[in-house]
């Protein structure tokens, strides 16, 4: 097991670990050593590369991380929200929702780039069917169309992780109208089929794969469900029974690999995996990880 695996579930547990503990570990870690090891001035890099160290503790005392996080607020951050190209041109909602979720787990939470992605969505984000969102200067239907009458559910579910870490980082309830809207929105597909016909509604979103990507998938969601608290709701039942039915004896083996300029799988693929085994069992334990 991975070193700083090895952390995340000490730490889970409960035991008091220093920061010169935890950055011993890390400096063992043959996962931070890859995340670390190399670097590309591009928008995409940056957002894959943080994501991956935010699930990693005490990440955001390397100095690797401190660096990435300067870039993402220098060339992503704009008034609105996290953007790929630094203004209206390349903003898609659910790389902004990433990257708020990322920075709360990096401990930059209240900084004032954080507070207007998460603003952004409490402000335009829709969370059911039916709402049109028209922005001066923002062209989402480029994109294959964000806020059409049925919003994309990429789209939705990022906000509402987003919502929900950034309440859980800073306890600011002011987010809670519009995170119970979205999180409803979720239960009623009962996270992850859709309403017409109880088919998956994405490609990818039926897949086992760990950090998170731009395709949704059933362990972000179930994740979510249970560090919410929503794993006795009727509807979350199909994703659990789902993920049952694909465990192995020793757990879970990842079965889709992201490919995308930065992108890092925490997990081989050709065995179990512990990255994608512990989270989902956490999460399907009730146990916020």
């Amino acid at each position: 097991m991975d070193k700083a695996l090895e952390l995340k579930i000490s730490i889970h547990n409960g035991l008091s670990i220093s920061r010169s503990e935890a950055l011993q570990l890390l400096a063992q870690s043959e996962l931070v050593k890859k995340l670390t090891r190399d670097w590309s001035d591009d928008p995409l890099f940056y957002v894959w590369r943080l994501i991956a160290l935010s699930e990693i503790p005490f990440a955001q005392h390397l100095e690797y991380t401190s660096k990435l996080i300067e870039q993402v607020f220098e060339k992503l951050a704009t008034p609105f929200g996290f953007s790929l190209s630094g203004d209206e041109k390349y903003f898609l909602p659910c790389y902004n929702a990433m990257l708020v979720s990322a920075m709360c787990r990096l401990g930059q939470s209240k900084s004032d780039h954080v507070l207007n992605g998460v603003e952004w969505i409490t402000t335009y984000q829709p969370m059911d069917r039916g709402r049109s969102v028209t922005i001066p200067k923002f062209n989402f239907d480029r994109f294959g169309g964000c806020f059409k009458p049925t919003p994309c559910y990429i789209g939705v579910a990022k906000s509402v992780f987003a919502l929900f870490s950034y309440r859980e980082a800073t306890g600011d309830t002011g987010v809670n109208e519009k995170l119970e809207q979205g999180t409803e929105y979720l239960l009623e597909h009962e996270l992850v089929r859709k309403r017409s016909d109880g088919t998956p509604i994405t490609r990818h979103i039926m897949d086992i794969s760990f950090p998170e990507s731009y395709h949704l998938n059933i362990v972000e969601l179930i994740r979510f469900a249970g560090n919410a608290g929503l794993l006795d709701d009727p509807r979350s039942q199909y994703a659990i029974r789902y993920l049952e039915t694909k465990k192995g004896k020793p757990g879970w083996v990842r079965d889709f690999r992201y490919r995308a300029n930065g992108y890092t799988t925490f997990d081989d693929g050709r065995r179990t995996g512990d990255w994608v085994t512990y989270i989902i069992n956490s999460a399907l334990n009730g146990r916020p990880c």
